[in-house]
């Protein structure tokens, strides 16, 4: 199925059809030898959250084969987020706070061709690296994404219509991967702003960089690499995670 095929599928598609059709484990191949692939995760006190997207993806075939590593990001969690990570990951790299600083401190101290991102909360299906690793075969390729579903009943219409609609233009931060070369060329992540202010990171970390890095190359869209994201930043939220967002208005947690 091609691209205007697929996005039209899943814009049209009632919500819990198009989940069943792009949350199948497709058994895709990939070539891990030729490539470097990481997965990343940028955690700001995030116990409460880690562990079960830390357990989605250590399933993963090539995680679970040692061909793509885990890298956890923490800019100093005073919790027990890198406590519980430590089981699941391969590497731990300290970072100053803010979600962007963090994203460009691991791919400086790494020696990744691709990063796959990644985030606390979020659940990762079946054969979710290998969808989004896939296109990096193509030299010309230098970003890929995929669907977002929810994971909370409260936004799961909501966010059948943004995953169908928003991601023509943006590039996910929590479900994408970028070749590192061709990020770099855009001159990395801009840190340089207010990274409290989730709309100005929305804006320079999906929508901006998504532009500058369609210059470098093609980007790839794989409805098959589907998540069920975490609604804990969300506007509308659930009293669950009320507490989550005067955390991060606090400026304790991204």
């Amino acid at each position: 199925m091609g691209y205007i095929t697929s996005k039209l599928a899943s814009i049209l598609l009632p919500a819990h059809v198009a989940e069943q059709r792009y949350t199948s484990d497709r058994g895709v191949e990939v070539d891990y030898d030729d490539l470097n692939y990481e997965i990343h995760i940028c955690t700001l006190n995030e116990e409460e959250y880690i562990e079960e997207t830390l357990q989605s993806l250590a399933r993963q075939d090539p995680v679970e084969n040692g061909d793509v590593p885990i890298v956890l990001i923490d800019s100093h969690s005073n919790d027990e987020t890198v406590s519980k990570a430590r089981p699941y990951v391969d590497d731990v790299i300290l970072a100053p706070k803010g979600l962007l600083t963090a994203r460009n401190k691991g791919i400086e101290e790494r020696n990744a061709d691709v990063i796959l991102s990644a985030d606390a909360g979020d659940i990762y299906s079946s054969g979710w690296v290998d969808e989004l690793a896939k296109p990096f075969e193509n030299d010309k390729v230098v970003a890929a994404y995929g669907n977002l579903y929810s994971k909370d009943i409260l936004h799961t219409r909501r966010q059948k219509l943004k995953h169908s609609v928003v991601n023509t233009w943006n590039l996910p931060g929590n479900n994408s991967a970028i070749r590192v070369s061709s990020l770099k060329e855009t001159g990395l992540f801009d840190d340089d702003i207010n990274q409290q202010k989730p709309v100005e990171v929305l804006l320079k970390e999906q929508i901006i960089k998504k532009a500058e890095l369609m210059k470098e190359g093609k980007i790839a869209y794989r409805p098959y690499a589907a998540i069920y994201k975490c609604q804990r930043r969300a506007t509308i939220t659930t009293e669950d995670h009320s507490r989550y967002k005067k955390q991060q208005e606090a400026s304790e947690r991204f």
